[in-house]
């Protein structure tokens, strides 16, 4: 047998089960009384485990918060990747792409902003760096989208700026230096200028 096959312990299923009440208490206290009034006492009592055994799966509120959206983010990333088949658009299999960003937004903004102030600015933990894996491979995904429309070595930087400018653009919601409403206008905008830039024959 080798190790892939191996049978799961007992104290992995254990583990694996304490995560889950974790992340799942989390992300209903979150929703429901908002991530800033949130505690980790609270998330404790309703996971039914000490408050030691939550810091031990997430150091930290924030790495909580990294936790539930790391969870949530790469989700959403496969089912959209399932939605792109068949889009021959650039722009708007590119909005496609990035659209739950928005989504999410509009849903939960406080819960958003937080996630993007903590990815653009936070401190280095396991469950940030799940999440920064899981943008990068937005990148690479909007990336191979701005190649197949003709961007060529210019899709990796255009891409990075289409992904970076819809967390900034919720950053700038948080700080209130942007109308909510406007978010998916502002996005589409932004993807437009990503890709006729980056696939224009003068290589802007």
């Amino acid at each position: 047998m080798t190790q892939l096959e191996r049978p799961v312990s007992r104290r992995e299923r254990n583990k694996a089960e304490k995560r889950a009440r974790i992340r799942e208490a989390a992300s209903t206290l979150f929703a429901e009384h908002g991530y800033e009034k949130t505690t980790m006492a609270q998330v404790a009592r309703d996971a039914d485990v000490a408050i030691g055994t939550v810091f031990q799966y997430a150091a930290t509120k924030p790495e909580l918060l990294m936790m539930v959206a790391a969870d949530r983010w790469g989700q959403v990333l496969d089912e959209v990747r399932t939605r792109l088949a068949g889009c021959d658009d650039p722009v708007e299999a590119i909005v496609t792409l990035v659209d739950p960003v928005i989504d999410t937004a509009h849903a939960e903004p406080e819960l958003s902003m937080a996630t993007a102030r903590e990815l653009l600015f936070g401190a280095a933990g396991p469950h940030r760096d799940e999440v920064a894996h899981i943008v990068g491979e937005v990148e690479s995904a909007v990336a191979d989208l701005l190649r197949r429309a003709g961007a060529g070595d210019l899709a990796p930087s255009a891409a990075r700026l289409v992904v970076s400018g819809a967390l900034l653009e919720i950053n700038r919601t948080r700080t209130g230096r942007a109308d909510p409403a406007s978010a998916r206008a502002r996005l589409r905008n932004l993807v437009k200028v990503a890709v006729r830039g980056a696939c224009s024959p003068a290589g802007l």
